[in-house]
C-alpha cells in the first residue's frame, strides 16, 4: 500500500509537471536560449517523476516483478543521474555564463559518468541496490554515495551561486546582460529543493520526495525567476507597441512636412510656366520654389540625421580649427534672412582662454543654424537675435575646454507646457502666432541628438511674449602646443581651416573634369562650375573619365569632380586606376555625390579622393572645398 501511495504521489509530480509547459509555453513568448532551456527542465522533470511512479508500481504488492523492478530502478537512478545535467544548463543559460559553461560541464560530467559506471556494474552485482529473496526492494550503503555524487553536482551550482552573489555585493563581479544581482539567490534557492528532498527520502525511503523535490524546485524557478522574465516582457511589449505607435505617427508627420513643401514647388512651377511673360511672377515663383526646396533638403537632413544617431551610426568627425571662428559663414548663410526681416543678427566672442580645438564643425554649425533661424523666424520685425561664444572652463583631466554657446532672441516665445516637448521629433506649437510659418519640427530635436553626440548639453528657457534663450555647452578637445604651431603655420601660409572664411580668387581659367552619370546633374553642375569661370570637361561614367585622363595626360586638369555611384566604373574604382595612371598627379579628385555620411566621406578619402561633397551641390560650399585645394 505504501509503494503504490509513492507512485500516486510520483504521477501526481508527473502531471504537474506536463501541465507546466501548456501554461509557460503560452506566456513565454520569442523562443529564447533561457524559455527553452527551462521547457527542456520541465520535460526531463516530469519524465523523472513518471519513472519514479512506475519503480513505486514495481515494487507495490500489485506487481512485485523482480525483473522489472530492477530495470526501474536502474532506470530511475540513470535518470536522478542525469537531471542535474539539465539543471546545470538552465542555470548557464539564464544567468549567461558562455565562458563558464565548458567548466562547470566538464565537472558535472564527470560526476555523471562515474554514476552511470556504477548503474552498470549494479545489474551485475547488486552493489547498491537489488531484489532481496522476499522480492523487496533493497539498498546498500553504496546507494548513498550514488546519491551523494548527485548532490556534489547541486552543490557546484550552488556554491557557484554563492560566489558570484558575494562578489557582485563586493562590486568585483560584471553581471551577464540581462541577469541581477538577486538571480543567484533564486538559482541557489531552487537547487536547494532537490537536495534537501532526496536528503528527506535516504532518511524514509518510502517517500517520493526525490520527485517532489525536483517538482519543487522547477515551481520556485517559475515563481522567482521566470514571473520576472514574465514581467519584464509584459515591458517589452509595452515598449515594442509604443515604438510602433511612435513609428506610425513619425512616417505620419514625415509624409505630411514632405508633401508641403512638395507642393509648393510643383505648384509654383506650374505657375511659372503658366505666366513665362510676366518676369515678376516668374521671379516670385522660382524665390517660393527655392525656399520650398530648402525645406525639403533640411527636413531630409533632419530625418537622416535622426536615423543615424538612433541606429548608433553616427560619429564625430573632428577637426582642428579656433574656437573665434565658430561663428564665421554663419552671417552669409543667415544674415540676408535676417534682413529681409529688418532683425538684428550679431554674432559676439566673449572670454576664450583656450582657442584652438578641434571640432565637428559640420554638426556645431548645424545646431547653430538649426537655433538661430528659428530665431529669425519667429522673432517679429526690429527685433534681434545675438548668438554668443564664450569658454567657461576646462574638464577635470585638462583634455578637454568647456565652451558655451548662448543663442537669445526677443522673439514670440514658447508656453511652458510646449518647453517640455521642444527637444522632441515633429513637434511643433500651434497658435495663431506660428501657423504660418513653415518648419519641419525636427531642427531642435537633431540640435540635441547632435549636442548630446558630442557629449554636450543643449538647455532652453523661453517666456510668451518676452522671447527664447537656447544654451549648449560643448567639451571640445584640446590642440597640444605642437598642434597649435603647426596650425598657426597653416593659418599664416593662407591654407584655409574648417569655420573659416575662404575667397573665390583663382578659379578663372581652371579646368574641371566633370564625371557624373546624371544628365540633369551634369548639367546643374556644369552651369554653376562655368559660372565660376572654370573650363569644364564632363565623363558619363568611371571608364569614360579614365580614358579621358589617359588622352589629355595627369596634368591636364585642375580639379576632378567625381561621381560615385555609375554603370560601368563607378567612382572609387575610377579614381584607383587615375591615380594608378598618373601617381604624382596634383589635380585633386573630389567626390560629388548624394552618399553623404561621415562614412561615406571616409570611403571616398580611403579610395584616393582628396575630399567630399553631398548633392545636392550649394555653391559656397562647391567653390570654397575648390578654393581650398587650389
Amino acid at each position: 500500500m505504501v509503494n503504490i501511495l509513492y507512485a500516486v504521489a510520483s504521477f501526481t509530480c508527473a502531471l504537474v509537471a506536463l501541465i507546466l509547459p501548456v501554461r509557460v509555453t503560452g506566456q513565454l513568448r520569442g523562443g529564447g536560449a533561457t524559455e527553452r532551456a527551462f521547457l527542456r527542465l520541465i520535460r526531463w522533470t516530469a519524465l523523472f517523476c513518471l519513472a519514479d511512479g512506475f519503480w513505486g508500481v514495481a515494487a507495490s504488492e500489485l506487481v512485485m516483478s523482480d525483473a522489472l523492478l530492477t530495470i526501474l530502478s536502474a532506470v530511475f537512478h540513470t535518470l536522478a543521474s542525469l537531471t542535474p545535467a539539465v539543471w546545470l544548463d538552465f542555470v548557464l543559460t539564464y544567468l549567461g555564463e558562455e565562458k563558464r559553461k565548458g567548466l562547470y560541464r566538464g565537472i558535472t560530467g564527470g560526476l555523471i559518468l562515474v554514476e552511470l559506471i556504477l548503474i552498470g556494474i549494479n545489474l551485475f552485482n547488486g552493489m547498491m541496490f537489488y531484489v532481496d529473496a522476499d522480492g523487496a526492494y533493497s539498498s546498500t550503503p553504496m546507494r548513498k554515495l550514488l546519491f551523494y555524487m548527485q548532490y556534489l553536482t547541486y552543490v557546484v551550482i550552488g556554491v557557484f551561486s554563492v560566489v558570484n552573489q558575494l562578489r557582485e555585493r563586493a562590486g568585483r563581479l560584471t553581471l551577464p546582460e540581462g541577469a541581477k544581482g538577486h538571480d543567484y539567490w533564486a538559482v541557489l534557492l531552487f537547487v536547494a529543493a532537490p537536495i534537501l528532498c532526496g536528503v528527506f527520502q535516504m532518511i524514509y525511503p518510502d517517500a517520493p520526495a526525490y520527485s517532489i523535490g525536483y517538482l519543487l524546485g522547477v515551481c520556485v524557478i517559475y515563481s522567482f525567476v521566470l514571473t520576472g522574465m514574465l514581467h519584464e516582457q509584459a515591458v517589452e511589449s509595452a515598449r515594442a507597441e509604443a515604438a510602433s505607435e511612435a513609428k506610425t505617427a513619425f512616417l505620419f508627420n514625415m509624409s505630411h512636412d514632405i508633401r508641403t513643401p512638395m507642393n509648393a514647388i510643383i505648384g509654383f512651377t506650374n505657375m511659372a510656366r503658366k505666366n513665362p511673360d510676366d518676369r515678376a511672377k516668374v521671379a516670385d515663383c522660382l524665390g517660393k520654389i527655392q525656399e520650398s526646396s530648402g525645406l525639403l533638403l533640411s527636413l531630409i537632413n533632419s530625418i537622416l540625421d535622426m536615423s543615424r544617431i538612433e541606429s548608433g551610426k553616427a560619429a564625430v568627425d573632428e577637426k582642428p580649427g579656433d574656437i573665434r571662428h565658430s561663428f564665421h559663414n554663419l552671417d552669409a548663410t543667415l544674415g540676408e534672412l535676417a534682413r529681409s526681416r529688418d532683425i538684428d543678427l550679431r554674432f559676439e566672442i566673449g572670454n576664450v582662454s583656450d582657442p584652438y580645438i578641434y571640432v565637428d564643425y559640420d554638426r556645431s554649425n548645424r545646431i547653430f543654424i538649426n537655433i538661430l533661424s528659428n530665431g529669425i523666424k519667429y522673432t517679429r520685425e526690429g527685433g534681434f537675435v545675438r548668438a554668443l561664444c564664450e569658454q567657461i572652463g576646462r574638464t577635470e583631466d585638462g583634455e578637454r575646454g568647456l565652451y558655451r554657446y548662448t543663442f537669445e532672441d526677443n522673439g514670440i516665445g514658447m508656453s511652458e507646457e510646449f518647453q517640455k516637448h521642444v527637444f522632441e521629433e515633429f513637434s511643433r506649437e500651434e497658435n495663431s502666432t506660428t501657423s504660418g510659418i513653415q518648419g519641419t519640427g525636427l531642427g531642435l530635436a537633431v540640435c540635441k541628438s547632435f549636442t548630446e553626440l558630442m557629449g554636450g548639453t543643449i538647455e532652453c528657457r523661453s517666456r510668451q511674449g518676452v522671447g527664447t534663450t537656447f544654451v549648449v555647452t560643448l567639451p571640445l578637445r584640446l590642440q597640444t602646443e605642437e598642434e597649435r604651431r603647426r596650425f598657426e603655420a597653416e593659418a599664416a601660409a593662407g591654407t584655409p581651416h574648417e569655420g573659416e572664411p575662404v575667397g573665390m580668387e583663382l578659379l578663372a581659367g581652371r579646368r574641371a573634369l566633370l564625371v557624373e552619370d546624371n544628365e540633369l546633374n551634369r548639367e546643374i553642375a556644369t552651369d554653376l562650375l562655368e559660372d565660376a569661370g572654370l573650363t569644364v570637361d564632363s565623363a558619363e561614367n568611371g571608364a569614360e573619365a579614365v580614358a579621358r585622363m589617359r588622352e589629355q595626360g595627369g596634368a591636364y586638369y585642375d580639379f576632378i569632380l567625381m561621381d560615385i555611384q555609375m554603370p560601368i566604373l563607378d567612382g572609387y574604382g575610377a579614381t584607383c586606376e587615375i591615380r594608378a595612371l598618373y601617381p604624382d598627379m596634383k589635380a585633386p579628385i573630389i567626390a560629388v555625390s548624394a552618399n553623404a555620411f561621415a562614412e561615406d566621406r571616409a570611403a571616398s578619402l580611403r579610395a584616393g579622393m582628396d575630399d567630399h561633397i553631398a548633392k545636392p551641390i550649394q555653391l559656397p560650399e562647391l567653390l570654397g572645398c575648390l578654393v581650398k585645394h587650389l
